[in-house]
């Protein structure tokens, strides 16, 4: 299927006949005062537990062994008696999790910044209530789906095409592995034909474009900027608003869709998207319970993503939604590999390579000079089977382009995975100088 397809039909299946009983069900929880969201917000979990317990193989038997009486759970004070879920659980018995038979459902899969395979189930209302709480922050802001035009740099498109119009959503789609000074040009013409009030992106991205049109002396605006999957630096922030001449929005969500957090349109923080999860924050993790997919339910789920809370911050029983009760989100890696031509390619960008290695457990690019990349790879089995290798291969050549980077794949132990000072796991290492 093209890429115009995939994504008119992708957009045609998320478009607001079909999220507008949720837009409106969101737009209701920002209205309401604290105390009546977290009451709104006990009930939903309940009602999730309850349904978890009964009709999931997974639940019912982590909950059993670890002799927890659900009929004692009555609120959000008393979630710390159920046992916390892990992503290794996730990867073991992520099938067993589902309240429904498997063929009602999607599967999505992430590696995330880790290079570790996940995989996970979602429903359509899941989906739509996603798209729904997207949409309701994005009107907030000043732009709404498929009446604006909107820019995407978010790794859609591979290395074949730098640009592609798509009308069903008014979306304007660039390539993320064509980001380099002597394509600056054709970013920003494709950019100026088509005006789009607002574009979306990963920072590294958005940052790298900005440097290669202010290097070119290029001259673009886009009022609005909303960006995700990696830290918000304020170099960068400062740069990309800078140059885009534009006010950057950022947000925080997961692939197994378990929290989201959006920046107050003060940019005084961050607060929790209404009704979409409970989150319980400590200093070295954050554990969320997904209140919108009662197909997949990841209840007590620990991510190792830490949030800074603002100080000394209590909310009150009138305060509203979008109250900002986050300084700082901690923990996104963004590092880069680095072509030939001088083309940086994020690990964000990096992910969507993987995603098709199934036999892959985890996968670590290290680079040692320009064009020069070792793919280490930890598999499940002995050997990763030669479809595997091939289309790995078929994919770095699509997005990076094998002519951009001499490649070598190695199939490793996972004892020689390399690890920062203080212990954390990267998708990217490099041995010369981050760029």
């Amino acid at each position: 299927m093209g890429h115009s397809l995939k994504e008119s039909l992708k957009y045609g299946l998320r478009s607001y006949p079909l999220i507008r009983k949720y837009v409106r069900e969101i737009e209701g929880m920002y209205a309401m005062r604290s105390a009546d969201l977290k009451k709104r917000n006990e009930e939903r979990f309940l009602a999730i537990l309850h349904h978890a317990y009964h009709q999931s193989k997974f639940y019912r038997r982590l909950y059993d062994q670890a002799h927890v009486d659900i009929s004692r759970i009555k609120s959000m004070e008393d979630m710390h008696q159920l046992p916390v879920v892990t992503k290794d659980m996730v990867k073991q018995h992520g099938s067993e999790m589902t309240t429904c038979p498997h063929w009602m459902l999607i599967r999505n899969h992430t590696s995330g910044t880790t290079g570790s395979q996940l995989n996970v189930w979602e429903d359509w209302e899941s989906i739509w209530r996603e798209q729904a709480s997207l949409f309701c922050y994005r009107k907030m802001c000043g732009f709404q789906y498929g009446q604006d035009t909107l820019a995407s740099l978010r790794g859609t498109l591979d290395k074949k095409a730098l640009s592609l119009w798509v009308q069903a959503s008014r979306t304007l789609f660039l390539s993320s592995y064509h980001l380099r000074p002597d394509t600056a040009t054709r970013y920003v013409d494709a950019i100026l034909q088509r005006k789009p009030k607002a574009i979306e992106g990963f920072p590294s991205s958005l940052y790298a474009l900005a440097c290669n049109i202010e290097e070119q002396g290029l001259h673009v605006e886009i009022p609005i900027c909303f960006t995700s999957s990696e830290n918000m630096l304020e170099w960068m922030r400062r740069k990309i608003e800078t140059v885009f001449h534009t006010i950057v929005y950022d947000h925080y969500g997961l692939t197994e869709r378990t929290i989201q957090l959006f920046e107050s349109t003060d940019h005084t923080g961050y607060f929790e998207s209404p009704g979409y999860s409970i989150n319980e924050y400590h200093d070295d993790c954050t554990i969320t319970t997904s209140l919108i997919n009662k197909s997949f339910p990841l209840i007590r789920y620990r991510i190792s993503d830490v949030m800074e809370l603002k100080d000394k911050f209590t909310i009150q029983p009138d305060a509203p939604a979008t109250t900002p009760t986050i300084q700082a989100v901690k923990g996104r890696a963004m590092l880069f590999i680095k072509g030939k031509d001088g083309t940086l390619y994020s690990d964000s960008a990096l992910t969507f390579i993987l995603k098709d290695c199934e036999s892959a457990k985890y996968t670590q690019f290290v680079q040692y000079e320009n064009g020069l990349v070792d793919m280490n790879i930890v598999t499940f089995g002995e050997h990763l089977p030669p479809s595997d290798r091939e289309r790995v291969k078929e994919l770095l050549d699509q997005t990076i382009g094998l002519d951009n980077i001499d490649l070598r794949i190695n199939e490793i132990p996972e004892t020689e995975l390399i690890y920062t000072s203080r212990g954390k796991f990267s998708l990217v290492v490099n041995k010369k100088a981050n760029p």
